[in-house]
């Protein structure tokens, strides 16, 4: 009878624990990506929204000249038609649209008036910035109110102002205000445009929750 050596029965646990933590890892990510697919276009928003507030500046390609304390990331949000609305601009130029009832915008960054707008409307958030609060948590708007966050080294800053008011009189609110209708707009042209492409070549799929603007 061939003798069984000692590091073989090891080396056979070994093997079998790896591959049960292997298999339930595999049950683990499949539970994961079913949860997400099942999400409510609310629970998707609020992660997204999530993530774009906590972005890390470290992963942003600025130029050598940034200031440490500018801004290097700002959202602005508000109710429109029952639906709150997250426009939300990274230094970089990169810029989305999301909605919380679905839907949305992402990217953009490869069309230069998309990026080049998302730019202004980050460095207009500089001079907001002195008539803001630094926060650590991040309500949502209130109906007829315009929410700004400031995302800075330093942390976090918001205001939130009447929407009524940011078209009535002359403010750095104001101006970041329609500096964000500005990114809005840019945005939906690229959309427009891809659309029109689209038509032009053969039916495609529904757009899925972020359509990609390139």
């Amino acid at each position: 009878m061939r003798y069984i050596h000692p590091w073989q029965i090891i080396f056979i646990l070994i093997l079998v624990g790896a591959l049960i933590f292997y298999r339930k890892k595999q049950v683990s990510q499949r539970a994961a990506e079913t949860v997400r697919a099942k999400a409510s276009p609310e629970a998707l928003y609020m992660d997204l929204r999530q993530k774009a507030i906590e972005t890390d500046p470290k992963r942003l390609v600025l130029p050598s000249d940034f200031k440490a304390d500018a801004p290097y990331g700002a959202l602005m949000e508000m109710v429109v038609s029952n639906s709150t609305v997250t426009l939300a601009c990274l230094a970089d130029g990169d810029a989305r649209v999301l909605y919380n009832t679905g839907g949305g915008m992402v990217g953009g960054v490869s069309h230069e008036p998309v990026r080049q707008a998302a730019k202004e409307f980050v460095a207009l958030a500089q001079k907001a910035l002195p008539g803001m609060a630094k926060t650590s948590t991040y309500p949502t708007p209130g109906v007829d109110k315009v929410r700004f966050y400031a995302l800075t080294r330093r942390g976090v800053f918001t205001t939130e102002t009447d929407r009524q008011a940011l078209g009535s009189r002359r403010s750095d609110l104001s101006s970041l205000y329609a500096s964000g209708q500005e990114v809005v707009a840019q945005m939906r042209q690229v959309q427009e445009q891809k659309a029109q492409e689209s038509s032009r070549s053969l039916p495609s799929p529904p757009p899925p929750l972020e359509e990609e603007l390139g």
